[in-house]
């Protein structure tokens, strides 16, 4: 079995932007970050937003021999011995 996450789309990306600006306690100067699980929360620079070829890969867990899908930038698919068709994507670069 492949463990699948459902990766939202530009579509579902729009409809919750349409949420935020009915929101009245959302501004224009309402700052943007990722929470990664960790105790502090993640800047999103304003240059991070970025479109790129993507394609898709499978890894098995070790111990549990269970397949997990992911996805990496083209220019890593080598790397990953992807099987996936290249695909446009919106990129939150957060590398600092």
């Amino acid at each position: 079995m492949i463990n699948h996450i459902n990766t939202m789309t530009f579509s579902q990306l729009k409809d919750i932007v349409q949420l935020l600006e009915n929101d009245s306690t959302i501004s224009n100067e309402t700052k943007l970050f990722i929470d990664t699980g960790w105790d502090s929360i993640q800047e999103v620079t304003t240059e991070a937003i970025q479109v790129e070829k993507v394609t898709s890969f499978e890894v098995e867990d070790e111990l549990t021999k269970e397949i997990y899908e992911g996805y990496c930038l083209v220019d890593k698919a080598k790397k990953l011995n992807t099987k996936g068709e290249q695909e446009t994507a919106i990129i939150i670069k957060n590398l600092y």
